[in-house]
């Protein structure tokens, strides 16, 4: 059976309420859930839909040119940008409905920064690898 801690100060001051850190953070998730179902839908239909070729995928000479427009590079990093974002934000989630102490919560969150930064990191090095032999 869950428990659920309450705090004896739960936000008032001056008569209003304190927004709540974990709205904030459930803003993100949904802003970024939007974000890639517009960038998702994109994605798709430039991979799989207006490809030539077989299977609707592309070779790796079409992706190399795909990826040489500046505009599909900035789509392709916003896609990986969102995406971490809103998995970072969901792991977080899952991890605090754990109910750690403060003390790891701390360290969950930096090792997700960690994660997430090394993740962004990562795929903008590929992205670019690609970028540049096209």
């Amino acid at each position: 059976m869950a428990t659920v801690r309450t705090r004896a100060n739960a936000g008032t001051r001056r008569g209003r309420l304190r927004p709540e850190r974990s709205s904030r953070e459930w803003r993100y998730t949904t802003l970024t859930g939007v974000a890639l179902l517009v960038l998702v839908l994109v994605h798709m239909v430039a991979h799989h839909f207006v490809v030539d070729g077989i299977g609707g995928l592309r070779t790796y000479d079409q992706v190399l040119e795909y990826l040489a427009n500046p505009w599909i590079f900035t789509i392709e990093s916003l896609f990986l940008l969102f995406v971490t974002v809103h998995a970072m934000l969901g792991l977080r989630g899952v991890l605090y409905d754990l109910d750690p102490s403060p003390g790891l919560k701390r360290w969950i969150d930096r090792g997700l920064w960690v994660l997430g930064l090394v993740t962004v990191a990562y795929g903008s090095f590929l992205l670019g690898t690609l970028a540049s032999r096209a």
